[in-house]
């Protein structure tokens, strides 16, 4: 089986010792049918960012894979409530993950600078588990945070699922 790890900062993936890896990708919550012989899966979750705004921004959703062993969970990002200080925001890109970003020139900032935020991004989680062949597993997708008055959405996570063979 393929050794996933996190060295630097990067994702690596040993060559598997059999079989040929493959992966699905989920922008969208669904379900995922484990192909026969699949006894093993490993899941990359991102949780949805959080959003921004004067006040009512919201949270990002949590990201799942309910795995036959139990789910596994990534946390969505806070929301950014900047109650009438003005300033621009920006909304983050639709599975990115990313909180929204919130952007104020100098008033009252330090030495006259720009004061710059991004917002919470969602939780990332890497972790496998067993599975059942021909099992229906859910996976649930995070939502980005809501806009706030005046503000941007977080963007929402996404989920990808490696395995062997299929």
């Amino acid at each position: 089986m393929a050794l996933t790890g996190y060295v630097s900062g990067q994702i690596i993936q040993s060559v598997p010792t059999r079989g040929v890896m493959k992966v699905e990708r989920f922008t969208a919550s669904g379900t995922w049918t484990v192909p026969a012989g699949v006894t093993y899966a490993v899941a990359h979750i991102l949780g949805g960012g959080g959003g921004v705004g004067d006040s009512a921004a919201g949270a990002g959703g949590a990201s799942s894979v309910a795995f036959a062993g139990g789910t596994i969970s990534a946390a969505g990002g806070t929301a950014y409530n900047f109650a009438g200080s003005g300033g621009t925001t920006i909304a983050a890109p639709a599975n990115s993950g990313r909180g929204a970003y919130y952007l104020k020139a100098g008033t009252g900032s330090f030495w006259g600078q720009t004061a710059n935020a991004q917002i919470s991004d969602g939780v990332s989680t890497v972790a496998g588990g067993a599975v059942t062949p021909a099992a229906s597993i859910t996976v649930t997708v995070g939502t980005g945070g809501v806009a706030g008055v005046g503000g941007s959405a977080g963007g929402s996570g996404f989920i990808y699922i490696e395995y062997l063979g299929g």
